[in-house]
């Protein structure tokens, strides 16, 4: 075919059309114009780069091969293939090296976290050594957290916790109870940390010692030190600092706890088990808080505030519109609302209730922890199962310690305004109430705990302070007909020498482990002595009290023991250079003996008046002492 065929083969199949034939009036084919719109630009034109257009005149070639009488033939199709570009052995290499990081990263993962999770770590249950299996929840993190908030691994104090809520899985346990777990721990600084051998040693002592006098913590034998801080971090320095057997040691560690308590509660804003279960730990063993700057008020109250964020203070919630507006949210409900209670929850909630009561009751400041349905229910889930042997000591310090509460309603309280007298029972219906209580409690305490002499030492100072009413001042709570005075006189009495008989029959060596209730019960007791031995009235004979009490002889054996702690319990072996809680505590107490005997061997005029020169004679450090005066403050008033 010529080169013109395309072109002019149509033009002639136009022109020899038969339509074009008929139609008569329409215009010649030759004066119209001509659309080539969709016919390819011709080679000569592809190859200048120029117009290809065709026009009337032009007929089978473009204007431009018309012009230059060239050929004019359409240029062939031509459509550019997509070349692949082939990956680089670079770029391969790269990713292979992506690929292979992902593939460490995972495994080590996978391995790591399992050996820290599923190491054998704290039973729920005495007598149960099996490991804990960990859940780790990614949804529960911080709001607005990035990587660059992350803490480094050479602070003192990390702990991946955020969330205010616990996280709980199920322990491989006989019991079907659950605990908590902290995948980073917060590290003493290297000067302070104690050896591992060291760290055993106070784990045990702590263990055997201390808890005994306050069981709101069980851990069982089979855990050691390391699993304990690998599991509870905080309760294990809490630990440290309350069992070293080195005072200057123990002095250091006190402050870094304080400093731990700063950071984890008020900067991280830390909520679980262990930051709770430190706090308690800190409150009730560790003395240095109580004579160095006390916080003991503010300890009690962040107790309970972590407590109640933990949701501990109530019961799982069931509340079907609760839990569907989470799944609404598309959430995952938080672990309250599907949590079992578990004893190690109930102890502290116990806990937290003795020792904000103490602080409320006794020392008149702050607010106990609010005793409710779920807290009975916890208190007689305790008793009924007798998981542990502790757990029945736990239950009855409790059950007085809510004898002692009732206290605070009392007509003779100073809680009660005089308005409210005129509506209120007399006071002789409090007194006859609270004493049928205490018998009832002592009818049913049982027998493994009829010796036990932290029970029998809380009892008799619960009814110390039911029968001080006999030494108040306010009018109308006894009538001058009847003796109902100084039987209450008599009561306190016994109950004071009832105290100091079973305080002097512990040996020194188990006074590292005094609590702060007992430190608390022993003030108390100097001081109602004190007012027994000072208290006007017709028919009450002084020299009596002070004749049947012998306090200088009590005294002086009170501070006997307590400077034979030191050497009983093993204490500062290797020296130090700070003076030990307990030497702190005997010299007070040789102050406290030598006002005693100033004030009875001088003639009084007035109840209570001390001799010139006696109290310029006292320490002055013992005078400014916070936690004393805030014990005997209510009654200095």
């Amino acid at each position: 075919m010529p080169p013109e065929a395309p072109v002019a083969g149509l033009i002639r199949a136009l022109d020899d059309s038969p339509e074009a034939s008929l139609d008569a009036g329409a215009a010649p084919i030759s004066d119209r114009p001509i659309q080539f719109s969709h016919i390819r630009a011709c080679t000569n034109c592809v190859r200048a780069k120029a117009k290809c257009s065709f026009g009337v005149d032009s007929r089978a070639k473009c204007e431009r091969c018309h012009r230059m009488n060239k050929i004019c033939q359409p240029s062939p199709p031509m459509r550019k293939r997509r070349v692949m570009r082939s990956s680089s052995e670079k770029e391969a290499s790269k990713l292979e090296q992506k690929l292979d990081g992902l593939v460490t990263l995972l495994t080590s993962a996978t391995q790591s976290v399992p050996a820290i999770m599923n190491a054998t770590a704290m039973p729920t249950q005495a007598g149960t050594s099996g490991p804990l299996h960990y859940d780790i929840d990614d949804s529960f993190t911080a709001v607005g957290s990035t990587s660059s908030q992350r803490r480094s691994d050479d602070r003192r104090v990390s702990n991946v916790e955020r969330f205010p809520e616990p996280r709980y899985t199920s322990a491989t346990s006989s019991a079907s109870e659950t605990t908590l777990v902290n995948v980073q721990q917060p590290t003493l600084p290297p000067a302070l940390q104690p050896s591992p051998e060291d760290a055993e040693l106070y784990l045990n002592r702590f263990r055997t010692q201390f808890i005994k006098h306050l069981p709101f913590l069980v851990l069982a034998p089979s855990v050691t030190s390391h699993q304990l801080r690998q599991d509870r971090p905080i309760l294990w320095a809490c630990i440290m600092a309350t069992a070293s057997t080195n005072s200057t040691q123990q002095i250091a560690l006190s402050r870094e706890v304080r400093a731990i308590f700063g950071r984890e509660t008020f900067v991280e804003g830390t909520r679980n088990m262990d930051l709770l279960l430190g706090l308690l730990v800190f409150s009730v063993w560790d003395q240095r808080h109580s004579s160095d700057k006390p916080i003991y008020l503010s300890l009690s109250q962040i107790s309970i505030a972590v407590l109640y964020e933990l949701g501990l203070d109530k019961p799982p919630s069931n509340d079907p519109a609760l839990i569907l507006l989470y799944d609404l949210k598309g959430m995952k409900k938080p672990s309250r609302l599907s949590r079992s209670p578990i004893s190690e929850e109930r102890r502290a909630l116990l806990g937290c209730f003795m020792m904000s009561s103490l602080s409320s009751s006794f020392l008149r400041k702050g607010e106990s922890l609010r005793w409710t349905a779920y807290s009975n229910e916890c208190l007689r889930v305790l008793e009924t199962q007798k998981e542990t042997a502790s757990d029945m000591l736990l239950v009855q310090l409790v059950k007085l310690r809510l004898i002692s509460e009732k206290l605070i309603d009392a007509p003779w309280s100073g809680a009660v305004t005089h308005g409210d007298q005129s509506v209120r029972p007399p006071a002789m219906f409090y007194l006859k109430s609270l004493e049928s209580q205490i018998q009832d409690f002592k009818s049913k305490i049982p027998n493994e705990l009829a010796d036990n002499k932290i029970l029998l030492m809380d009892l008799h100072d619960t009814e110390l302070r039911i029968h001080e009413v006999g030494l108040s001042q306010s009018p109308g709570i006894f009538s001058e007909q009847d003796n109902g005075r100084l039987e209450c006189l008599y009561a306190c009495l016994n109950a004071a020498k009832g105290w100091v008989e079973v305080f002097l029959s512990i040996p020194p060596a188990q006074y590292v482990g005094f609590s702060t209730p007992i430190y608390v019960s022993l003030i108390h007791w100097f001081v109602s002595v004190y007012r027994l031995s000072t208290f006007e009235h017709p028919g009450w004979d002084r020299g009596f009290v002070r004749d049947n009490l012998g306090l200088s002889s009590v005294l002086e054996t009170t501070e006997r023991n307590f400077m034979e702690v030191k050497e009983a319990a093993s204490l500062d072996l290797n020296g130090s250079e700070d003076m030990d809680i307990f030497s702190i505590m005997a010299s007070k107490t040789r102050v406290i003996k030598m006002w005693w005997e100033a004030t009875t061997m001088s003639t009084l005029s007035s109840i209570g008046e001390v001799p010139g020169g006696v109290m310029d004679d006292l320490p002055m450090d013992f005078l400014d002492d916070n936690w004393l005066r805030d014990v005997m403050g209510q009654w200095n008033e």
